[in-house]
């Protein structure tokens, strides 16, 4: 039997689990949000009409959206993209060039100002329902242009967890939302955060310690529990 027991509030790389096994922790996950692509012959229309009639810079925060308009990608065009660091990077690089991308960020706040640098007068962002406001919000006061496509939904899919995890791996705000509506954690469950945003999202629900990995990743993330488990007073 592992010596930690460990939820993660998304699915993670089997890979890292195999090494988390590794290391005496035993991780759970249970997936506490859902993301459902906009499908529609409508939003594939729009989709269609800004990849294929406009020649703006296009920004993603989420691999997600990523994934939603992948088919209109085109590696031989000479579009410019900006995107969060990370799995949206990596989705991305799927489907463009790496001198395609202009500039990459760990969140969207660095990444607005990356593209503001870059001075493109319009950009079309791909994101969903629920995005944050950081990006376009200070791209709008910075006088660009800002084209928002909502691709896919976030939709809250709430379980109440075991009892007797000694820690809880959170990846956005809406998963925050959704795990905090029907549990409770006790007073020594540790929270770790994949960045400062949703680690705000978990201080409204607790007071429990809460711990944010250096990169918003999962293997950072899981690399952060590792090390608090190995070595807990390094977090006191």
């Amino acid at each position: 039997m592992a010596k930690y027991k460990v939820l993660s509030t998304k699915k993670l790389e089997p890979s890292l689990v195999k090494q988390a096994g590794e290391s005496d922790i035993e991780l759970v996950e249970q997936e506490f949000i859902s993301i459902q692509p906009i499908v529609s012959k409508e939003k594939q229309e729009e989709i269609s009409h800004w990849l294929m009639n406009s020649n703006a810079d296009v920004a993603f925060t989420s691999a997600n959206a990523v994934e939603a308009v992948k088919n209109y990608l085109d590696k031989n065009s000479s579009r410019h993209f900006y995107c969060i660091s990370g799995r949206t990077r990596s989705s991305l690089l799927l489907h463009v060039r790496d001198e395609q991308i202009m500039a990459t960020a760990d969140y969207g706040k660095d990444l607005a100002g990356k593209i503001i640098k870059q001075q493109p007068k319009e950009i079309i962002f791909f994101c969903g329902n629920k995005r944050r406001d950081e990006l376009p919000g200070i791209l709008k006061e910075a006088g660009i242009k800002v084209n928002e496509v909502t691709v896919y939904e976030t939709v809250e899919t709430p379980v109440v967890a075991e009892d007797d995890m000694d820690a809880i791996l959170f990846f956005s705000p809406s998963a925050v939302q959704s795990f905090f509506s029907v549990n409770q954690l006790k007073q020594n469950v540790v929270c770790f955060a994949v960045g400062t945003t949703t680690a705000e999202s978990i201080s409204h629900f607790t007071k429990n310690k809460i711990l944010i990995c250096e990169q918003p990743s999962q293997e950072m993330m899981l690399n952060a529990v590792k090390i608090y488990f190995q070595n807990t007073n390094q977090y006191l």
